[in-house]
């Protein structure tokens, strides 16, 4: 590969034949530090041209076969955005985002892109910085190969993937248990206490008391086992669907917590497969759970309806919202703790996805799933060839 070509320009911006003299052990330093640094990293001018880059950012560009002329001191980093536009729209979004940095519209751009390299397919999170002060102004434009952050990423929702599946099935069964055994050995019991109850009578007041107290905490012993059964797998979300299920559980969890709770359930939903009920069933056990323990709000709504091709599930609150560094009030599940990030996973486990907003009015999370199963044919029915 050819040798770059003279630098256009310094640091400062002027051409080097107009530079006026400084210390060029400045220019040095900043040099040096860059350099040091392991992000491909240019600094552009006022223009989009490149003033100086990294040693990152020529290696790469070497080990890339990249054009020369696209990657030296003195191109307009711009225009090699403005020519790459057919290849992918990543090109065009840079283009965009550094545009507004030196018109002074906002004062950091990032986006993460994926590029075919020598080594494969690796994952690159872009940052353009506006650097403003007495002088010109200055954008430093870093590139970061964070494939191996990706794989572990990947690896963990993997990982969350499988946890679920356990957990899903160990509620399963935990749920039997307590229902097909303990449930019934205490029901056993309490007709084991009003067989005993007959046979004393009313001769023997003590007994008598006894009886009454271990009949009360046998009921009460029941009722706890039915509703961590319940909690556990609830056998409406396979006897009779989805709505049904969020209308009993959303009743309960009012009662519960003296939360004011409002199902709004808007029309016929198509038939789920079960993955996707259990999923948006979670997805309601933990957002209300989080409504519970952090939101502080005295009232919820859920909206379970399908709208544009989706089935739509929203758990929305009045408390104090969610910490967000966003402008826009959305919050990234992946960069917001294990119980966000594990309500999204499940709905992408499914094809679906899940958004959640806030604000100091209260927070909303949406769960979407899209509503493209065919119909099921009858037994030994051909769909017509087009």
């Amino acid at each position: 590969m050819s040798r770059p070509p003279p630098r256009a320009a310094g640091i400062d911006g002027f051409p080097v034949a107009e530079r006026p003299a400084r210390d060029p052990e400045t220019d040095l330093f900043l040099q040096r530090t860059i350099d040091a640094l392991s992000p491909h990293i240019a600094i552009l001018g006022e223009s989009g041209s490149i003033l100086m880059v990294n040693r990152a950012w020529r290696e790469f560009a070497e080990e890339s076969g990249m054009e020369v002329e696209n990657a030296a001191v003195g191109v307009n980093y711009l225009d090699v955005c403005r020519a790459a536009e057919g290849v992918g729209d990543q090109a065009w979004r840079v283009h965009e985002g550094i545009t507004s940095l030196l018109a002074g519209g906002r004062a950091e751009f990032k986006l993460d892109y994926d590029l075919d390299t020598p080594q494969g397919r690796r994952r690159f999170s872009m940052s353009a910085t506006r650097i403003a002060g007495a002088g010109p102004t200055r954008i430093i434009v870093a590139h970061d190969d964070v494939t191996s952050l990706r794989l572990a990423d990947d690896q963990l929702r993997r990982l969350l993937m499988q946890h679920h599946t356990q957990e899903d099935e160990a509620r399963r069964q935990i749920a039997r248990e307590l229902h097909d055994v303990t449930a019934q050995k205490l029901v056993a019991a309490g007709l084991l206490i009003a067989k005993i109850d007959r046979q004393v009578g009313d001769g023997d007041p003590i007994a008598r008391k006894g009886i009454t107290e271990a009949r009360l905490l046998m009921e009460e012993s029941l009722t706890e086992i039915r509703s961590l059964s319940y909690l556990f797998h609830p056998p409406l979300l396979e006897d009779l669907g989805l709505a049904a299920a969020m209308r009993a559980y959303v009743s309960g969890f009012g009662r519960r917590t003296g939360i004011a709770m409002m199902l709004e359930a808007i029309g016929e939903l198509p038939p789920l497969p079960r993955d996707a009920e259990m999923a948006f069933y979670r997805v309601l056990q933990e957002a209300l759970g989080n409504v519970y323990r952090h939101a502080g709000s005295k009232t919820a709504v859920v909206r379970l309806y399908r709208q544009s091709g989706e089935i739509r599930l929203e758990i929305e609150d009045r408390g104090v919202g969610i910490p967000c560094t966003r402008a826009d009030g959305h919050i990234d599940p992946a960069q917001s703790g294990v119980g966000l990030l594990a309500m999204k996973i499940r709905m992408e486990q499914v094809g679906g996805d899940l958004e959640i907003r806030t604000g100091p009015q209260g927070t909303c999370v949406c769960a979407t799933l899209p509503d493209a199963m065919p119909p099921e044919l009858p037994p030994g029915f051909t769909p017509a060839r087009e």
